[in-house]
């Protein structure tokens, strides 16, 4: 069972580009997480920096890099040259310095669009950690890398993916264990319920088999601005009920967990 919980957010404005609940459900994650991972888009960093300042009282604030916030039609930062990604990196944790006064070491990409020359360039810019790595974005990674679950280290990087799994065919969950593989520990699977088996059910199942807890959301997960399966005040119920259940085990950021390793 696992005894490590690493619960971060990816901190970027709406879907459609507006900043409407943010703030919101940034003070509930603030209030609601005992310690985790805000992971933070330069729009975020220059436009709601106190924020960012005070989420950094309790919590580990990394980089989080959207092209589409300089410009670009896409968000697939894997697909633009070398320079150019190292130019939004530096920029976004620039940006994140300014607002909360430490530099940042910790960094996941948007839609988890790295690849082992996006690794490259956060070793070369200082980062330590990264945790773009997601069992179901593999179009810049080999599988021998977006299988792993568990924390490893990397072109000088100590990785730390999405956990994941497959549910136990004898059980509750059966019939998603059949359909669904694999699992991930995410927002979206927390609120989704398949074949008789609740995401609470499935994030308890995954808890259960890992040794370190890797689960993100974004703050859309936390707001009814968006319409999405199971409504703000359930998503935040059920993410309140698992860190009650996860009481007596370690929260931590991802960087303390890298320094601790």
């Amino acid at each position: 069972m696992a005894d490590t919980v690493l619960f971060s957010v990816d901190l970027e404005p709406n879907k459609d580009g507006t900043m409407d609940g943010v703030r919101d459900a940034m003070e509930w994650f603030d209030e609601t997480v005992p310690q985790g991972t805000v992971f933070a888009t330069h729009r975020i960093a220059t436009e709601v920096p106190e924020l960012l300042g005070m989420l950094a009282e309790s919590h580990e604030i990394g980089v989080h890099v959207h092209p589409r916030e300089f410009g670009h039609d896409h968000d697939q930062l894997a697909e633009l040259p070398l320079t150019r990604q190292q130019e939004l990196i530096k920029r976004t944790r620039a940006a994140v310095t300014d607002a909360v006064g430490d530099e940042p070491v910790s960094f996941r990409a948007g839609r988890h669009s790295a690849s082992r020359e996006t690794f490259d360039v956060l070793t070369e810019l200082g980062f330590v950690v990264d945790a773009s790595i997601n069992a179901r974005y593999d179009e810049y990674l080999s599988r021998t890398l977006t299988k792993r679950s568990k924390p490893f280290e990397i072109d000088g990087l100590f990785e730390v993916p999405v956990t994941y799994g497959t549910l136990p065919i004898l059980s509750t969950c059966c019939f998603r264990a059949l359909v669904e593989r694999p699992v991930t520990a995410t927002a979206a699977t927390l609120r989704a319920d398949r074949w008789g088996c609740s995401g609470t059910s499935v994030l308890f199942s995954l808890a259960t088999d890992a040794d370190v807890l890797s689960f993100y959301m974004h703050p859309y997960d936390a707001t009814d601005y968006h319409s999405l399966e199971n409504d703000a005040g359930v998503y935040r119920r059920r993410a309140e009920t698992l860190i009650s259940q996860l009481s007596e085990w370690s929260f931590m950021s991802i960087r303390e967990l890298a320094e601790d390793r």
